[in-house]
């Protein structure tokens, strides 16, 4: 069965998904594909990699003038979200890594974020939120909020992500850790973590977001043995 692995980003969208899918692809053992979601509208510019929402539903609008529907009432979903899926799942290798762009409670990637949900129910799919841990200055002190609300909008929107992977400002510590596993429920070995200031920080997330939802990486030694918290000393 195949494995897609889906990127999403919480809180904003200023967060470099695709240099995370990126890294994570590099590790993927065997054969792998990369494809972005972007949620514009514009029609212009695709590729095998790069789709836009707009795009997706200027091909809908073809099919249905050509009469691939046979006058039915085409709408969002299934019609949209079923070409979303199709067009993830079309592929030749047996593990994929999708970044959807945009911001998970965007009105702008709502249908792309359905998708996805959709794509549960019948496929192999595992789901890695990319978001922010900021350092609040005032109160001298790492913020877990816009993570845990941003788990709540997924949540809300109808998936969980299986990993965190956290943009930190500072270094994490077992305290911080253990109140972001409460709040989001994800269990403490599929969460990752870097800090901003460490170019390679990304890099060593890549490499453990991979063995979490593909298995084994590419490299035959293991990368990471310490606990994620330490992976920075």
């Amino acid at each position: 069965m195949k494995t897609h692995g889906i990127v999403v980003s919480g809180v904003h969208s200023g967060m470099d998904k695709v240099k995370l899918a990126k890294e994570i692809q590099k590790n993927i053992p065997g054969q792998s594909s990369y494809k972005y979601l972007d949620p514009c509208l514009n029609v212009y510019g695709e590729t095998k990699e790069y789709r836009t929402i707009g795009q997706i539903m200027s091909w809908i609008v073809v099919k249905e003038r050509r009469g691939d529907f046979l006058g039915a009432t085409i709408q969002v979903t299934p019609h949209i979200t079923e070409e979303i899926r199709n067009w993830i799942t079309d592929t030749e290798t047996d593990k994929t890594i999708n970044v959807i762009g945009g911001n998970v409670g965007d009105i702008e990637n709502v249908v792309a974020i359905e998708a996805v949900r959709e794509m549960r129910i019948k496929e192999n799919v595992k789901i890695i939120m990319y978001a922010p841990v900021p350092y609040l200055g005032a109160a001298q002190e790492l913020k877990t909020k816009p993570v845990q609300h941003a788990l709540k909008e997924a949540m809300r929107l109808g998936i969980h992500p299986d990993a965190l992977c956290l943009s930190c400002d500072r270094e994490l510590n077992k305290e911080i850790i253990d109140k972001i596993v409460l709040f989001t429920n994800v269990p403490e070995k599929n969460i990752v973590w870097h800090t901003n200031w460490n170019p390679f920080g990304i890099e060593r997330c890549g490499k453990k977001l991979a063995e979490i939802v593909y298995g084994k990486t590419k490299m035959e030694q293991n990368v990471i043995t310490a606990p994620m918290m330490d992976m920075e000393q």
